[in-house]
């Protein structure tokens, strides 16, 4: 899938099977600035539709050096807007790259789609910010039912607010108004309370605040950028020399000179919608376009449930043993609805979906190697990211895969990003994940079921199962000094 944006042509390359799992797996970016220097309406410059044509027989070369099977490109506001768009797109075609034009509702759309099959989004607004026009959609019961497209597009807003090499408080503040003046124009922004927000632009400011406030997870999919940390962003840039922006940690080089636009037009969102933070989600324009081939006929093309495809999906990707996974799982949570039954835990219905995910990703780490495959797969977890879970699920996630076997580590650094008692959480969690693998030891999906016992301070577990079962009692009985720590409890493991 071709991204042909007015500042960056950019190539993703999925790979996947229709009914199975896909992935992400080539990436290529290149900047080519297709609006820079032309305001809203004039023609694109011979000099931009060189770079284009150059750019796009490169991207088409590798299409076919790569034997992809199918090449879908779309060009978006700048293309779209220039009078002179369609000579502009013949020039892409001519260079050998199938693409189209696609209209302001057409890329709402995408992004939309992008967004709602990226995160956990129901109700609330969708934007996303690219170099020539900023798309903005209200979402409602996961549907699409307003969008606008307008030319507030992180180039073409520093070509008309902020030219020259340095910019004033006063820049940022016609800026910001004019951006205003948009947005007020459509009532429906304000009154939501939560907004996911897409394009180059917003993950470098993600990336920047990150940078800023020693954030300690490197992914930002799912990071909140809070209101404040945007304007404290706008001071820094402001305070420099646009040639000196790019010695901000976090801001791309070649990007450097049209953040501080951008930023105002996002903050100025935010100022319209009355929200005092975004969701960041990396899965825009390009992806709508994948999830509508990936997902046809579906029309919109949504998946049902985000958070167990991604984890689904992940496990499918580092080629999980299912029959020994799921049997985890259903054991795990065997023991988690059990205990809640007789009170040892508040049965949390957000706890039982982390222990879920983590049984499930559990083995992802032998991908690697089935030594240290818990550490390994911790490092998989947390960096492939489960679109649709927090940063803090995340992490917990990623700390239960790693304590499934072996001693359960501090989260160290992570930590920053749990809430109290979370730690406890995550032990309390990898104590019934750790026994459901231990009667699960020889993968012969023996144990049919658990039922839980209570008497003065034992739980006893009473193993329904069929078949010699000894072992793996054995085995889960090694876990009562992890269980004790979690529950305050003794641990008895019987046949039932």
């Amino acid at each position: 899938m071709v991204d042909l944006g007015s500042n960056t042509f950019r190539l993703v390359v999925f790979e996947y099977r229709p009914g199975g799992p896909f992935r992400l797996v080539d990436e290529v970016r290149e900047v080519v600035r297709l609006s820079e220097g032309t305001p809203p309406g004039a023609p694109i410059g011979p000099e931009a539709t060189g770079r284009a044509a150059r750019v796009a027989r490169l991207f088409a070369g590798f299409c076919e050096g790569s034997d992809i099977d199918e090449v879908r490109a779309v060009a978006t506001s700048a293309i779209r807007d220039a009078p002179n768009g369609d000579e502009v797109l013949q020039a892409i075609i001519d260079a050998g790259l199938p693409a189209r034009t696609v209209s302001g509702d057409e890329e709402a759309r995408y992004g939309y789609i992008g967004a709602v099959n990226g995160t956990t989004l129901t109700d609330g607004l969708v934007a996303e910010l690219g170099g020539g026009s900023i798309q903005v959609g209200l979402v409602e019961d996961r549907l699409l039912t307003r969008s606008i497209s307008r030319p507030l597009g992180a180039v073409r807003m520093t070509d008309a607010f902020m030219a020259g090499d340095v910019q004033t408080r006063d820049n940022v503040r016609v800026l910001r108004r004019h951006a205003l003046d948009v947005f007020h124009l459509e009532p429906w922004i304000s009154g939501t309370n939560r907004m996911v927000a897409m394009g180059g632009a917003v993950r470098t400011l993600a990336a920047m605040a990150q940078k800023a406030s020693d954030y300690p997870l490197g992914e930002v999919h799912g990071y909140l950028l809070e209101r404040d940390a945007l304007r404290e962003l706008i001071e820094r840039m402001t305070a420099v020399p646009r040639r000196d922006r790019r010695k901000i940690p976090g801001l791309k080089s070649d990007r450097a000179d049209i953040m501080l636009a951008g930023a105002v037009v996002v903050d100025a969102l935010m100022q319209a919608s009355d929200l005092e933070r975004i969701e960041v989600c990396a899965e825009g324009l390009r992806w709508g376009v994948f999830w509508e081939a990936f997902l046809a006929p579906a029309d919109p093309p949504l998946v049902d449930d985000v958070r167990a495809t991604s984890v689904r999906d992940l496990a499918q990707v580092y080629g999980y043993d299912r029959p020994h996974c799921e049997q985890v799982a259903r054991l795990a949570v065997d023991i988690f609805d059990g205990l809640a039954r007789l009170g040892v835990h508040d049965g949390d219905p957000r706890e039982r979906e982390w222990l879920h995910a983590a049984a499930i990703l559990h083995d992802v780490g032998t991908l690697v190697d089935y030594n240290d495959h818990h550490k390994h797969g911790h490092y998989l977890v947390l960096n492939a990211g489960l679109p649709g879970f927090r940063h803090r699920e995340l992490v917990i996630i990623a700390q239960l895969v790693r304590g499934h076997r072996k001693s359960i580590q501090s989260p160290g650094a992570l930590g920053a990003l749990l809430k109290p008692r979370d730690e406890e959480r995550i032990l309390r969690l990898a104590a019934f994940l750790r026994i459901a693998e231990q009667l699960e030891v020889g993968r012969a999906r023996a144990v049919t079921g658990i039922d839980c016992a209570i008497a003065g301070d034992t739980v006893t577990l009473r193993v329904r199962a069929h078949g010699d079962v000894d072992v793996a009692m054995w085995s889960a009985r090694q876990e009562a000094d992890v269980f004790k720590r979690a529950t305050g409890r003794q641990l008895a493991v019987e046949r039932g």
